[in-house]
């Protein structure tokens, strides 16, 4: 039997076998096939959720390894619903506070109005602005407004793997996945400035927090009952300056402390037995 897919030179005669014919019929259904809009993929051909499509409405043409923010559905359950099950395919925009945790990285150029595949979850390169080198940043997420690298932050979505090292924007290797649960850490307070209070009036003490193992200050001259903090003082009354306490970051990066130690100085009371209590 001869070769159904021989090739032919310039000037040969063509002649299409039938096998030829089928062959060249069955790769162009394929082709078309694998062309059909989201809505008539079939399920068997649903892409992994860590690479999915993406819509770029940011408003300009994006290079490779962008940053979208995940807005909403292309297609919503509501519109119809097998497109919705069969491919993940995401509106994106341009990173705002509402997107952290909630965004994609691009695996190709994009331009705009136009749909193409990122990195949901997973291991990818991208670029993460490192503001400074005090703290080891272990994580990083979106940064308000700027499409062209995440930020490093304490906690967020994507763990920083890897990182060129310094301060600014950089090259890393990052795993996309979701958001680090908010951590509580204990902290060491000295205290800067301010007095214990007394009947009329509250304290004022404030505090610079450090890291109970190495010493070095995370925020200076805190006042602890200004937001964001969370702590409560009595209206009036001496209260004891603290030394110890607990306290998280929020999603802006800020520290915030939650509870310290001060404590209402309190005087023992005599009756008249010469007791005391």
């Amino acid at each position: 039997m001869g070769d159904s897919l021989k090739k032919v030179k310039t000037g040969d005669k063509l002649r299409i076998p039938a096998t030829t014919f089928n062959a060249f019929i069955d790769t162009t259904r394929a082709f078309q096939a694998s062309q059909r809009n989201i809505g008539s993929t079939p399920q068997s051909a649903v892409r992994s959720s860590g690479i999915i499509l993406v819509r770029n409405d940011s408003g300009s043409d994006l290079s490779r390894y962008s940053v979208l923010g995940i807005d909403s559905p292309i297609i919503k359950p509501k519109d119809k619903l097998d497109s919705f099950k069969n491919k993940v395919a995401v509106v994106g925009k341009t990173p705002g506070k509402d997107h952290v945790g909630k965004f994609v990285v691009l695996l190709e150029p994009l331009k705009s109005k136009a749909i193409g595949m990122a990195y949901g979850a997973g291991i990818c390169p991208v670029k993460v602005d490192v503001p400074d080198e005090k703290s080891e940043y272990l994580y990083a997420d979106i940064a308000d407004g700027k499409t062209g690298n995440l930020k490093a932050k304490r906690y967020g979505a994507a763990a920083i793997l890897w990182r060129e090292g310094g301060t600014g924007s950089q090259w890393a290797l990052v795993r996309l996945g979701l958001p680090m649960p908010t951590c509580i850490f204990p902290v060491k307070l000295r205290q800067t400035y301010g007095e214990q209070g007394d009947e009329k009036k509250p304290a004022t003490w404030r505090y610079d927090v450090l890291d109970p193992i190495t010493d070095d200050t995370l925020e200076g001259n805190v006042n602890p009952v200004t937001s964001p903090h969370q702590w409560k003082r009595p209206s009036v009354g001496y209260m004891i300056r603290a030394t110890f306490g607990y306290a998280h970051y929020d999603k802006d990066d800020k520290l915030v402390l939650g509870w310290i130690n001060e404590q209402v100085e309190q005087a023992s009371c005599e009756d008249a037995g010469g007791a005391y209590y």
